[in-house]
């Protein structure tokens, strides 16, 4: 895939006041990827405790709905802090993730997993009912969305090796 039309807007990023900060201080940059992978443990942790409940292999007492409006807020402050971090790393190494395949299977993983999470997700750990009538749809709906998070963490991992 030619990705020369998008270099100009990498450089851009690369040049930014917020990338070169960043760039210039020695602690700034492992302290936003540790904020940025904590943040996604707990978005990894909740969405996957989601899953399993989705496949019934896990808290069965516990009422779907009742525990993805538990976790809701967890979720979405973590989807926030994740989006936040990662465009402040973005911008401190953009040319670095420019043509990095790494960088582009996390892009389109994480767009993936955010569409799918809101648009088939949530229709189901928001009906009961809808999870009690189509138990292999929900179970095949938790796979798919366990899929797609942990791609998104093979994706993260791989910037740095690819």
């Amino acid at each position: 895939m030619d990705l020369s039309a998008f270099l100009p807007f990498f450089q851009w990023c690369d040049e930014t006041t917020i990338g070169a900060y960043i760039r210039s201080k020695t602690w700034v940059f492992p302290v936003i990827e540790t904020i940025h992978i904590l943040a996604l443990t707990v978005l990894f942790g909740s969405a996957l405790l989601i899953d399993l409940r989705l496949m019934n292999a896990g808290m069965r007492k516990q009422p779907l709905t009742l525990l993805s409006r538990t976790l809701r807020p967890y979720m979405e402050t973590s989807i926030v802090i994740i989006l936040l971090t990662g465009i402040s790393l973005f911008l401190s190494e953009a040319l670095k993730c420019y043509g990095n395949f790494g960088f582009q299977f996390k892009m389109v993983a994480l767009f993936l997993a955010l569409v799918f999470h809101y648009g088939v997700v949530r229709r189901f750990d928001t009906s009961e009912e809808r999870f009690k009538t189509s138990p292999v749809a929900a179970k095949l709906v938790a796979l798919v969305s366990m899929i797609l998070w942990f791609s998104v963490g093979v994706g993260g991992r791989a910037i740095g090796f690819v």
